[in-house]
């Protein structure tokens, strides 16, 4: 997450220091009425109506409106989806109006609607089959689904 203060201690800019990477032919990504702040935003992307700062967002990352994210990690998708069989089912990526902080979400993780992942009740250490809290952190494994309303 320090890569996303303006002046990181590793400087991903410098000619001195070159970081390569292999393309991926995504889109570019699409940001429609947010407020994005300090953070990373990797190509495939589609983010409406969220606040994000002091975040990394990966690729075909998909966060919806009303959404809020704070000192969060999003390794994205594997692939985009559009549409799925299952009418109650989560769509991959973030939902509406949810607010996570200090978190790290693994690829095609879906996250449902009005969720909310800020370690409500402090805990230190924590292992379910849906998420782990280590030091604090709430991390969620890949392809791990969080249902539409929980906390944590």
């Amino acid at each position: 997450l320090e890569l996303t203060v303006p002046v990181p201690p590793l400087d991903l800019f410098s000619p001195d220091t070159p970081i390569y990477t292999h393309p991926r032919f995504l889109p570019g990504t699409k940001i429609d009425d947010c407020s994005v702040q300090h953070s990373l935003v990797a190509e495939g992307s589609i983010l409406s109506g969220a606040r994000i700062a002091g975040s990394v967002i990966g690729i075909r990352s998909i966060i919806r409106e009303g959404s809020v994210l704070e000192r969060t990690v999003v390794m994205g998708a594997n692939r985009y989806e559009w549409s799925s069989d299952d009418t109650n089912s989560t769509p991959m990526g973030i939902g509406r109006d949810c607010f996570i902080r200090n978190a790290i979400l693994d690829l095609d993780c879906r996250i449902g609607d009005g969720t909310k992942l800020i370690n409500a009740d402090g805990i230190d250490e924590a292992e379910t089959e849906s998420y782990s809290i280590r030091g604090g952190v709430i991390v969620v494994p890949r392809g791990a689904t969080i249902p539409a309303g929980t906390v944590i």
